[in-house]
């Protein structure tokens, strides 16, 4: 699909989707429990459709409805014969189920689409070769055998997936386990947000110290209810967009969630100082794409820090920014695991601009907030990966006024 996009003032309203992070841990924390759950306000995307059919193989029983879903959990460990868990191109179903699938008493396969089998699972793959336990990786990934209980010593600049993918098993087993993160802890509000999700489906993990979390066994997950929290990663692209181009009201938010990528509410408070901006993005990579496109817009410099993980996400997300940044003319450069910008007022190009969503939704979303606050028109190519996480997404830029044109090739 390619959408092409206008410079357009817009205006209005619109209701952010659910945080697909809290929808992740909700499903699966209620897949998981005794009894039913219902977990509501779900915008369903490929990811979250994702996990749905991989608690699914894995036991539990699920009834979708519009925008929510009904849950009977499964016991995984009573879960017998081999089977095999499409992921599609999701990341965090991957890395959240891969330690849940040792419990089964089988081989468990996890297939994947995209760049999903070329992202890092060394992580697992060590942990899995020291309790002598099978694990493959080749097109596809394969484990058998339950994981143990013990102390997990885990380096914390890598995904903060891993460490969740632990804290949703370890409570399952038979005894007390510890996890310890080794400096530098990065992502942090992420394990937050398993721990308080877990903690809703009666889960008790303790923090004993800043890098250290006691997880005690022989627990249960009881079904709950939950309503899932609007995604500060979505309205992140709307707030921008505000900030740079009009005045836009974001619904279905919690000011006081405990989501990493609400950092964008500050950051948006650095831009006000007219000086240059350094912004360390460690506890918040998803708001890199479209940091970018503000950074554009800012006629000082603004420099990204902590920055690598946007590499090895669906798609090198730095390079993919620096590539289609430069076709509009923006001074942009980086190393390995920084970005800077120069930015300027205004942008204008005498054709239009061609650019490429390279598989990626967050990339297609950003690029669209440019094309929105230039002076010229642009074609997005690539764009359906915003299907991802956010089908209507250019819907939702249509109801603010945003002129997007939509063609299926």
């Amino acid at each position: 699909m390619k959408v092409k996009v206008f410079p357009s003032h817009v205006h209005g309203s619109v209701s952010i989707p659910s945080s697909k992070s809290m929808a992740h841990r909700a499903i699966i924390c209620a897949a998981l429990s005794k009894g039913k759950s219902e977990v509501s306000n779900i915008h369903y995307s490929k990811d979250i459709e994702a996990t749905l059919s991989c608690m699914e193989a894995l036991g539990a029983k699920i009834e979708k409805k519009d925008h929510s879903c009904t849950i009977i959990g499964t016991s995984i460990e009573n879960q017998t014969g081999d089977r095999t868990l499409n992921c599609n191109e999701s990341g965090s179903t991957l890395r959240f189920l891969v330690p849940l699938a040792s419990l089964v008493q089988g081989k468990v396969t996890f297939k994947g689409q995209g760049r999903l089998m070329s992202r890092p699972m060394d992580i697992y793959e060590s942990i899995f070769e020291n309790q002598n336990l099978f694990y493959e990786q080749k097109e596809n990934i394969q484990v058998q055998g339950s994981l143990m209980p013990g102390i997990y010593k885990m380096p914390g600049n890598v995904s903060s997936q891993f460490i969740s993918g632990l804290l949703f098993l370890l409570p399952l087993l038979k005894k007390d386990s510890t996890i310890e993160i080794l400096e530098p802890y990065e992502s942090k509000s992420y394990v937050d947000l398993t721990i308080s999700m877990l903690k809703k489906f009666q889960i008790q993990i303790t923090q004993t110290s800043s890098n250290t979390y006691h997880i005690p066994g022989n627990q249960e997950y009881v079904s709950n209810d939950i309503v899932v929290e609007g995604d500060y990663s979505q309205m992140a692209f709307f707030a921008v967009l505000s900030y740079l181009n009009g005045s836009i009201d974001c619904l279905n938010m919690d000011i006081n969630s405990l989501q990493g990528d609400k950092a964008i509410l500050s950051i948006l408070e650095q831009y006000k100082t007219n000086q240059d901006v350094c912004i360390d993005l460690s506890n918040c990579p998803d708001l890199g794409p479209i940091l970018c496109v503000l950074a554009s817009f800012y006629p000082h410099q603004t420099k990204i820090i902590h920055a690598q993980r946007l590499r090895v996400k669906e798609s090198d997300r730095i390079e993919a920014m620096e590539t289609e940044l430069k076709k509009w003319g923006v001074n942009i450069e980086s190393t390995f695991d920084t970005i800077t910008v120069f930015g300027k007022d205004n942008y204008c190009c005498p054709e239009v601009v061609e650019l490429y969503g390279h598989n990626d939704h967050r990339i297609v979303m950003a690029l669209t907030v440019f094309g929105l606050c230039a002076k010229s028109e642009c074609i997005i190519d690539d764009a359906q990966a915003i299907s991802k996480s956010y089908p209507h997404f250019f819907e939702d830029i249509q109801k603010i006024h945003g002129k997007v044109l939509c063609y299926d090739f």
